[in-house]
């Protein structure tokens, strides 16, 4: 008789490789002669997939509902969703091992460019990489803030997360977005709380006093020679505050987190999950997917479930390019082939996805549904050919949500 982990889990001896292209579902666009990216791309070792197993239709939360990947992950690993309260900056800084106790109140934090009047010029410093991180350097050694402690973490480029530890602060501020060029980035508070008020009176001295030694720093006088806007400020545009870990995964097995984004990372490791790092995985274009999948297969032996996630389709959604979103697609098709080719299939349940669309042509999230393919062990093979939005909808799957996704996945028969 075979064993199982939970009766309506895998066998003991069968691993589950769930990888998640973000934001790779997208829309027909003029520039593929009307086809989506996935239509487009070459994808040889995702249509095996198909070929071999089945494909459907998946929706994060419900048709209609636009979602960012924090809340889209957090469902689809069993989390409930409170979409009108995101404790997105918590995540960041979960994800950028930064420890948070129940009254710390973490922040996803930006180097951006301002003016002299802190009017946001760019949101991301002109996508600043590699010398980011001794601007990091410079605030840690620098930036004081009275009687405050508080923990600055840079992270991916632009990217970095921000800890406040006291009793005294408070999620309900008002803060900028990345997005909101030619407006003033102060925060203020969103009631007429102590808490509130203490909050964004400290980041904005956290924000002027980073200002401060960064205008001036050699990196970003350099910047500006080139004609590059300097990364002048660090800041907070998301909040999140967490009371405990929530550990879901563990219901379904040991379970491992393969990604750079430090959202995703703090997401899986809320519900459970081990992180690990991978060098060359930067979460752009240019991230290293066969080092993933590498990293993914040595560590198969100590994991159940282990999750492969992949920013760069999201990121060229974002930026709308086409071109950079057809390279990452394809780059996760190579990786997906090295999977295939290194586990033995009677042994291994693979699930490939989008934890949303996003569009080239808006450059923002979708709403519609993206597709799923599972195969593998246990999985019955239906009749289509190929991983694209359109074949989804021709899949013996039919429609997977969020939350059913990995009571689905684990199944002993798909």
């Amino acid at each position: 008789m075979q064993k199982y982990l939970f009766d309506f889990c895998l066998p003991l001896d069968v691993k589950l490789i769930i990888i998640v292209g973000d934001g790779m579902a997208d829309e027909p666009l003029e520039a593929l002669q009307g086809q989506t990216p996935l239509e487009f791309a070459q994808t040889p070792h995702m249509d095996d997939m198909v070929r071999s197993g089945s494909i459907g239709q998946f929706y994060a939360i419900e048709p209609g509902i636009k979602v960012d990947s924090d809340a889209a992950h957090l469902a689809m690993l069993g989390q409930d969703v409170n979409l009108s309260s995101s404790n997105r900056g918590a995540y960041e800084a979960l994800g950028a091992g930064l420890a948070l106790g129940p009254a710390d109140v973490g922040f996803r934090v930006n180097f951006a460019t301002i003016d002299n009047q802190f009017v946001l010029l760019d949101g991301r410093a002109g996508r600043i990489r590699d010398e980011a991180k001794e601007l990091e350097h410079a605030v840690n050694e620098t930036v004081e803030l009275d009687a405050v402690s508080f923990d600055f973490r840079q992270t991916l480029g632009f990217k970095g997360a921000f800890v406040l530890r006291d009793d005294g602060f408070s999620v309900d501020v008002s803060l900028p977005t990345q997005y909101a060029v030619g407006r003033q980035i102060w925060v203020r508070p969103a009631n007429g709380s102590s808490q509130a008020l203490h909050t964004a009176e400290t980041i904005n001295e956290f924000m002027v006093k980073t200002n401060e030694v960064l205008k001036e720093h050699p990196i970003n006088l350099r910047r500006i020679t080139d004609q590059k806007p300097p990364a002048n400020v660090v800041m907070p545009w998301a909040a999140g505050q967490i009371s405990r870990l929530n550990p879901t995964v563990r219901k379904y097995g040991k379970g491992l987190c393969v990604a750079a984004a430090p959202v995703i990372k703090g997401v899986c490791k809320y519900s459970g999950m081990d992180l690990v790092n991978v060098p060359g995985a930067t979460g752009e274009y240019d991230t290293d997917t066969i080092a993933k999948g590498k990293i993914a297969l040595e560590n198969l032996g100590n994991y159940d479930i282990v999750l492969i996630h992949i920013e760069g389709t999201d990121e060229a959604s974002h930026d709308g390019n086409v071109e950079g979103k057809l390279m990452i697609i394809e780059k996760i098709d190579a990786m997906v082939g090295l999977l295939l080719e290194h586990t033995d299939i009677a042994q291994t349940r693979f699930a490939l996805l989008s934890d949303h669309g996003s569009s080239c042509v808006t450059h923002d999230h979708m709403t519609t549904e993206v597709p799923i393919a599972v195969c593998g062990a246990g999985v019955k093979a239906d009749r289509v050919q190929h991983y694209d939005e359109k074949s989804a909808s021709q899949g013996r799957l039919n429609t997977l949500f969020g939350k059913q996704l990995m009571a689905f996945l684990t199944r002993s028969q798909v």
